[in-house]
């Protein structure tokens, strides 16, 4: 139980941080049907800065994620967010890194339920799932990615027009869908003194993802944005060099708006963090 607690909370730490950061345009996503896009003749931080703005109304979007993970090498997975209620369905697989293998991760409420396979299962007496609390004492070291779970990716992806400069890089087609191509530099550190434009984000959401920026060691961020047909974001790249390593992570967004139901794996199949550690201290005392 020790050895997969510890690793547990490693790659779901890593991965609930992936999740929010390579969700920086998660938010800016938007879906239904729409005539041909009026950015593509808009200026560079007037086209992305309607893109954010109609995004941060959102309140889900499902996504797939590829690339490089601060210390956990490479990931390829699927993700479906969800803001009210507060629920996250990851489904991951890291390769070259210090974990490897196939990884869930559901957040529904403030529960987190790991799970890791048979390599898991093999470690706490054929179950295949951890549980325990994102809040309140049971969480103990667990704090870190109580503050993860709770970013924000509206605010994150609003960054990328505060870049001194944000252009155009050209018209690309991406899945099948006519985009124009934004990209620009934000130092994180100069973020705090420039006046944000005017969106529907409120200056403390932009104050919190910014110092959650710096907590992880990003100094610089290098974000591109592929805005398609009214104002819909269809992929995003993130690229850091944040406290333990790159980060480089494209997301290619599915669905928007749409119900994310995610249920907890069944009690017959979880370990609870929370009992396990009480039954320990009791031993112990």
């Amino acid at each position: 139980m020790t050895h997969f607690s510890r690793t547990s909370f490693r790659v779901a730490g890593t991965l609930l941080t992936g999740a929010v950061l390579c969700g920086t345009a998660a938010c800016t996503a938007s879906g239904g049907r729409t005539a041909a896009s009026g950015s593509i003749n808009a200026t560079p931080v007037a086209a992305v800065q309607k893109a954010v703005n109609k995004g941060a109304k959102l309140n889900s979007v499902s996504y797939w994620l590829s690339g490089r993970i601060p210390g956990q090498g490479t990931v390829d997975g699927k993700v479906s967010f969800s803001i009210r209620p507060r629920a996250i369905d990851m489904r991951m697989k890291a390769s070259g890194g210090k974990e490897e293998g196939e990884f869930s991760v559901r957040l529904v409420g403030d529960t987190v339920y790991l799970g890791g396979g048979g390599k898991a299962a093999a470690a706490m007496d054929g179950k295949h799932w951890i549980k325990f609390a994102m809040k309140g004492k049971g969480a103990g070291g667990l704090g870190g990615m109580q503050r993860q779970a709770d970013q924000d990716p509206a605010a994150q992806a609003s960054l990328l027009p505060q870049s001194d400069d944000v252009k155009k890089v050209g018209e690309e087609t991406v899945d099948g869908v006519r985009t124009t191509h934004y990209a620009g530099v934000v130092e994180v550190a100069d973020l705090l003194n420039k006046r944000a434009a005017k969106s529907a984000l409120d200056a403390e959401r932009r104050k919190k993802v910014i110092e959650q920026y710096r907590q992880l060691g990003v100094s610089k961020l290098n974000l591109d944005m592929w805005v398609g047909p009214g104002d819909r974001t269809v992929k995003f790249r993130e690229r850091a060099q944040a406290a333990q390593g790159p980060l480089d992570v494209t997301i290619r967004f599915f669905d928007v708006n749409k119900p994310v139901t995610v249920q907890a794996p069944p009690a017959s199949d979880t370990v609870d963090l929370a009992q396990k550690l009480k039954e320990a201290g009791k031993r112990l005392g």
